[in-house]
């Protein structure tokens, strides 16, 4: 991926991120993208890819000239102000310009990095167990599944599960 001069960042209405992004492209004022959270779905036995926007309304701008101003990126339709520091100043710096760099890095999507081990406690996040929670009993790291016993008050239910269907919670390991 190119190098950038400047970064910027538009708050937009939420949901309108990518229409953002593609008019500054059309537009000819450098490559935008937002920060999407990629999750793996499994439907019809394939894997599908998702996005869901990370920071909904928010889209970075990267230049590598100067010369377009903010007041520029307000005409975009959606946009509703391109955020500033109180100085004025309108191009990212410190800690903001080193995440606006990671997520450039990144192109803007940032995947499940998921750490599980057996004897994790998980509780589901998606899916028909939801809010359920068990203990992951084998991991299938090809697959992207775990193999988890589910806590019900009557019955033990097992049953695999994606990575992005599980949420790790504190104090897992069994020995």
């Amino acid at each position: 991926m190119e190098r950038f001069e400047q970064a910027r960042c538009l708050f937009c209405e939420t949901g309108k991120e990518k229409r953002v992004v593609h008019a500054i492209g059309e537009n000819g004022w450098g490559r935008a993208i937002f920060a999407r959270r990629i999750r793996y779905i499994k439907r019809n036995r394939e894997w599908e890819k998702i996005e869901f926007p990370l920071l909904p309304g928010y889209v970075f701008v990267y230049t590598e000239r100067e010369g377009i101003r903010n007041t520029e990126y307000q005409k975009i339709p959606h946009v509703i102000r391109a955020l500033r520091y109180e100085d004025g100043q309108e191009e990212l710096t410190g800690n903001d310009l080193k995440f606006a760099d990671w997520l450039w890095r990144m192109n803007g999507e940032i995947g499940v990095i998921q750490t599980v081990r057996v004897g994790d406690r998980i509780e589901v996040a998606d899916g028909t167990f939801r809010e359920l929670h068990g203990t992951i009993e084998h991991v299938n790291r090809r697959q992207r599944k775990v193999y988890v016993t589910l806590d019900t008050q009557s019955i033990s239910m097992h049953t695999w599960l994606a990575y992005e269907q599980v949420e790790r919670i504190d104090g897992g390991i069994k020995e």
